[in-house]
């Protein structure tokens, strides 16, 4: 092999070696981009579930609070009634 043909190889394995090392490049940032919208979109997910988890366990802690304070007036109904009884015995 002559110089100028051992130049004119070695120019076009240096020229692929170049071109893999830019698609290489590209490619892992093509992946990392990938990677990293699939992390966000999976995150924003999971807190729109928790989120949802959450909004049910108000509205049930709602109906639950309600309940508690209408179970409460009842009691106190009932003990303003025992009381007034025990007075109008007591006379």
């Amino acid at each position: 092999m002559t110089d100028r043909s051992k130049d004119a190889l070695q120019k076009k394995f240096s020229m692929a070696a170049i071109l893999v090392g830019w698609f290489v490049t590209i490619a892992a940032f093509v992946y990392n981009f990938a990677t990293t919208n699939a992390n966000y979109a999976h995150r924003i997910e999971t807190i729109e579930q928790e989120l949802l988890n959450l909004d049910s366990r108000m509205d049930v802690s709602e109906a639950f609070r309600i309940e508690l304070a209408a179970d409460l007036a009842e009691i106190k109904t009932d003990l303003l009634w025992i009381r007034r009884t025990m007075e109008e015995q007591g006379r």
